[in-house]
């Protein structure tokens, strides 16, 4: 097994001579064979190891027994370890995130940490996913949804992340310390099915080995083949990036600039271009529409990439949606993740960040939220009416058109005495002395152009509730005053 990941590392050129190689250990049986591996291996390659461990702070005194026993493992070999502890729950629930990518992040940060004590020397670190990991990793994209990247899979070599074992099963790694007498840590969180890979672990996959005991073997062989076709296509699309884009680029000095394309290729970027900060894109829609739907689609997550500065959180929707945008009229506009924008413009579509201004309009906007509710009035007693002054209640069955929130049109008008004299909008405003910018935030309830509520001021005399109606609607608006 040694000589094969060997032969691994080298095939991929994981590590060189000279390098220092940061191992991640957690104490379990991968993690441990890793390490072995590497200090066997370490001799003949020529490079250094270190040790980082992370304490999660899940298991309380069994996480804190792993850490013993990875001290001690380095101990006695003379590897040096740094153990990083850390609370996994609190960090999950402060971002929002769960706590497998709470633990993920946290990992990585304490990796690229221990990086930095190394200055001057070119520094990998080793995780050991092996390949029921990989299939694992394919399986969970396909559930969440996902296209070829995320069939890719983990890439034996991604920046200066090194995965050596990636080539070798769970059976193999565990015979291999079975046969040098290599105690290793069992964490009891790997067995749970509270969690998404452990399902896929624990059900899913021995299936799939029952069909065919190489089923990891051949899916880590497809993921490879994908990773070929993806990165070829992202190649493609980023040679037509440079044809169809213009883009608005703002230099490390702070200046702007227009250019027609946009380069892609490192090694065709001077220091200059390689620090400027992509801010708009416009993608001409003439020449677009020339290109094969399948490079369409990965030039925008190209584009999403660059201006938002991550991939993450971009789905096959938001692609959908923006190829949309082409066949619409100008001036359609979409929200996107990472506070950007997509717009209809003449020559196509435009990406970019959204201004300090529709951020806090959308702010107000989450706010500005309405709850309905119908009931039946079975008796002649009017049920109590609410007074306060963002609960309404109308006769329900006086709506003729529909409800609709909007904002002010042409022909409004409201019902303003009992008798049923209507007033139109404009003029009941400007009786009621609402500042001019104010009319023009004013949220409406409407049925059709008649008026029912013009929020947080009166309703419509015509919708009032009474002894003849039958049927309540019931309207509380969400986002005015706190103490109301």
């Amino acid at each position: 097994m040694i000589r094969k990941i060997e032969a691994f590392i080298n095939a991929h050129g994981m590590i060189k001579k000279g390098d220092h190689v940061v191992a991640g250990v957690s104490g379990g049986a991968d993690s441990i064979c890793l390490l072995r591996v590497l200090l066997c291996l370490r001799t003949a390659l020529g490079y250094t190891v270190s040790v980082v461990h992370v304490e999660h702070g899940i298991r309380g005194s069994d996480s804190l027994r792993d850490a013993a026993f990875v001290k001690g493992f380095c101990e006695k070999r003379g590897v040096e370890c740094t153990v990083c502890g850390c609370q996994v729950p609190e960090y999950a629930k402060a971002h929002g995130m769960s706590e497998e990518e709470a633990g993920r992040q946290l990992r990585y940060a304490a990796f690229d940490s221990e990086k930095k004590r190394y200055p001057g020397r070119r520094v990998r670190i080793a995780v050991a996913h092996n390949l029921g990991d990989q299939a694992e990793t394919m399986l969970f994209h396909i559930t969440r949804g996902t296209g070829i990247s995320g069939l890719g899979g983990m890439a034996p070599v991604r920046g200066d992340i090194i995965r050596p074992l990636l080539c070798t099963g769970r059976d193999e790694i565990e015979k291999y310390l079975a046969d040098i007498g290599q105690p290793f840590c069992v964490d009891c969180t790997n067995e749970t099915e509270a969690y998404s890979r452990n399902q896929i672990r624990h059900k899913v996959l021995p299936v799939l080995h029952q069909i065919n005991t190489r089923a990891a073997e051949h899916m880590y062989q497809t993921a490879g083949q994908l990773r070929e076709i993806d990165d070829y296509l992202k190649r493609q699309a980023a040679a037509a990036l440079e044809t169809c884009c213009v883009c608005r680029f703002r230099g490390a000095s702070g200046g702007q600039k227009t250019e027609a394309g946009l380069k892609t290729g490192e090694g065709s970027k001077t220091e200059a271009e390689k620090q400027a900060v992509l801010i708009s894109a416009v993608i001409r829609k003439e020449i677009f529409e020339q290109i094969e739907p399948v490079l369409q689609k990965v030039m925008l997550h190209q584009l999403f990439s660059r201006l938002a500065g991550s991939s993450r959180d971009f789905t096959r929707e938001h692609v959908v949606q923006v190829l949309g945008l082409f066949a619409k009229q100008n001036g359609r506009r979409l929200k996107l993740p990472y506070a950007l924008r997509a717009e209809r413009v003449y020559d196509g579509v435009k990406l970019c960040r959204r201004d300090e201004k529709e951020e806090k309009k959308d702010e107000i906007g989450q706010k500005d939220q309405f709850s309905f509710e119908i009931f039946e009035k079975f008796s002649n007693n009017i049920p109590q009416i609410s007074k306060k002054k963002y609960t309404k209640c109308f006769d329900y069955d006086k709506i003729k058109f529909g409800v609709c929130v909007r904002g002010r049109l042409p022909g409004d008008y409201l019902v303003v005495s009992d008798s049923g004299d209507r007033q139109k909008l404009k003029k009941y405003l400007v009786n009621e002395k609402i500042p001019a910018e104010e009319r023009e935030r004013l949220l409406l309830l409407a049925d059709g152009a008649h008026i029912m509520w013009v929020v947080g001021h009166r309703i419509s005399s015509y919708y009032k509730v009474d002894e003849h109606t039958r049927r309540i609607l019931e309207v509380t608006f969400y986002g005015g005053e706190e103490d109301e």
